[in-house]
């Protein structure tokens, strides 16, 4: 097997920590309503271990189905607070990661596991707390012989992730933040943390249905 075969690209461009704890503050659900629902993985990719929301920069892997080898790359190459989203090619039938496994990665201080694929051994995720989305749990294992691809554009959850894209994930789901498209979406999450501030204290205060909302229903005829 040669070099070419694995497709491994650059090191990922990280964003400061002050702005990805911005971003953390306002969880995945207000990430995603920013971006109009756009980036918003689909509801096969859930929490296994710990809900609270983790936030940072991805770095992609993109496996043979059934197989792990880079990961274990990854795993080596991440730095602290860095999120690992996987594509496994669709393969629901090996576990990718197991207790062992996630010891190593979060024994490093990588922030979190998101899988478009199965794991195993989730007691452990679960008892250590671990930060863990995937689709599906499954107790057979796979190979380590690769191919695959690291740092590279890769699918997971029906959304394209470019590696150092910030990934936000918690209990609701996980949402993918293009890099590019950071500070605009910051901006509208805290619009729309207002707008919903605003919201209920109507609601607070008697008005159960918002105006925008009675004014739509009005123009219907009702």
């Amino acid at each position: 097997m040669t070099e070419r075969e694995f497709f491994v690209g650059a090191d990922v461009p990280r964003v400061p920590r002050e702005t990805l704890e911005r971003l953390r503050a306002y969880g995945a659900c207000v990430a995603g309503d920013a971006m109009r629902g756009f980036n918003v993985m689909d509801s096969r990719i859930r929490a296994l271990g710990a809900e609270d929301c983790v936030c940072g920069c991805a770095v992609t892997v993109r496996l043979r189905p059934g197989d792990n080898l880079l990961l274990h790359k990854a795993i080596e190459i991440a730095r602290p607070g860095d999120i690992l989203v996987l594509d496994t090619g669709g393969s629901y039938r090996h576990a990718v990661v197991g207790g062992m496994m996630s010891a190593a990665a979060f024994g490093k201080g990588i922030g979190g596991l998101v899988i478009d694929g199965a794991v195993r051994d989730i007691e452990d995720l679960r008892q250590n707390g671990y930060p863990v989305f995937a689709t599906a749990v499954v107790p057979g294992t796979g190979d380590s012989e690769g191919p695959g691809q690291l740092n590279r554009p890769i699918s997971c959850g029906g959304v394209p992730v470019l590696p150092g894209d910030i990934v936000v994930a918690d209990g609701n789901g996980v949402t993918v933040v293009p890099r590019d498209c950071l500070e605009l979406v910051l901006e509208r999450c805290e619009a729309r943390v207002q707008a919903e501030k605003k919201r209920m204290a109507e609601i607070r205060q008697g008005q159960v249905t918002a105006a925008g909302i009675l004014a739509k229903l009005e123009k219907a005829g009702y």
